[in-house]
């Protein structure tokens, strides 16, 4: 952790950016972590001023012992401060012109080093765009793909849920620090994630809230991770399709989910299709796409050894009873012959396991063998 204190001085001087930061590098000849000792003539030639100068000399002992007792007060759930010099940083993250000179990350950190996909789209998602996002990235994690998503309401929540849906690898990337949650009811998600030895990882300090300018600088992170980034629902002005900008200006395959040409809410994936993103419709659109990509049998997470039994569950009574659309109690109650408190409890358990959703009117399924 020598190099902490340098990088953490780099990325305290006003208006030196990470880019700038490597370029600076290049220029003086030396490492990013040597920057800040460079003799001061060598650093006014690069073009620094002399206030720049003097911010990369302070102390910064007690805020780096902040950070050292943020990583020591995690209890069941590891905490870690990854080095852009790291051997855990992630490789694929290293190919990002603009890649973050330091990562706080709680969980699971092996899954950075995995092969991940993408999955983003619209914070108001329609419900069908929701089942979508779930059952895609369900369906990914069963083939060993780690799902990686931003924990955002919408697209994003399904996407980790469809992830633990299968036993499978989720990373969360925040547009804060660890310390905060946003939005704040996903605090329950976050710990599902985490539970499960899934990732939460962020660029910004534990102590910093989200605010709006946070979030493209995020996504940046969750295209840079993945292999390539697969946007379900996304209008013409949304984050996703910066995330999707980013992807291809980082040389990434961008995937689109193509819908009605009157929804205003896939108005950005068709244009992201005009523009070159694959289309999708099916798992093997992006699966088979990475053919000569060799992933491993499972991910290294410690739930992957109790079988996922989505064949046995998806042919309960209960759940033939559920439809994709809205399917009202009382139809529900008609065709499974169970009790209301019965099936009141079964329609909760399958609500808390991702199997359905409770909407205005009753249930609709949010998965099946056909569906996807």
């Amino acid at each position: 952790m020598q190099g902490l204190a340098p990088l953490y001085a780099l990325l305290q001087c006003t208006g030196i950016s990470t880019i700038t930061c490597f370029k600076l590098a290049d220029y003086l000849s030396c490492e990013l972590s040597q920057i800040p000792s460079q003799p001061i003539a060598n650093l006014l030639g690069a073009g620094l001023t002399r206030a720049q100068i003097a911010q990369l000399r302070a102390d910064y002992t007690q805020p780096i012992e902040r950070l050292y007792a943020w990583q020591a007060q995690a209890n069941d759930i590891d905490r870690h401060i990854i080095l852009c010099t790291d051997e855990h940083y992630p490789q694929t993250l290293l190919q990002v012109s603009d890649r973050p000179l330091l990562l706080f990350a709680e969980g699971n950190i092996e899954l950075l080093a995995c092969h991940q996909i993408a999955i983003v789209g619209a914070r108001r998602a329609s419900e069908i765009g929701k089942q979508q996002a779930h059952n895609f990235a369900q369906q990914l994690a069963l083939r060993h793909w780690v799902i990686t998503s931003g924990l955002a309401q919408g697209i994003d929540a399904q996407a980790h849920r469809g992830a633990l849906s299968a036993q499978g690898g989720t990373i969360a990337v925040l547009g804060h620090g660890h310390q905060h949650t946003y939005p704040k009811h996903h605090c329950v998600l976050r710990d599902q994630i985490l539970k499960a030895k899934g990732c939460v990882v962020s660029e910004f300090l534990p102590h910093q809230p989200p605010k709006p300018t946070n979030f493209p600088k995020r996504n940046r992170i969750i295209s840079g991770l993945s292999m390539g980034t697969f946007v379900v629902e996304a209008q013409h002005k949304s984050g996703s399709l910066i995330t999707a900008n980013q992807a291809l200006n980082e040389n990434r395959t961008v995937f689109a989910m193509p819908g009605r040409i009157d929804d205003v809410n896939v108005s950005g994936c068709h244009a992201l299709i005009k523009q070159g993103a694959l289309l999708v419709d099916h798992v093997d659109d992006i699966d088979l796409y990475f053919t000569d990509l060799e992933k491993p049998n499972s991910c290294p997470i410690s739930n992957n050894n109790n079988k996922y039994s989505q064949e046995n569950l998806s042919h309960s009574d209960l759940l033939d009873s559920v439809g994709f659309e809205i399917t009202a109690i009382d139809t529900i109650a008609a065709h499974s012959n169970l009790p209301l408190p019965q099936l009141l409890a079964k329609l909760l358990e399958y609500e808390l396991r991702g199997k359905v959703a409770a909407v205005s009117g009753g249930y609709i399924k949010l998965r099946g063998d056909n569906y996807v």
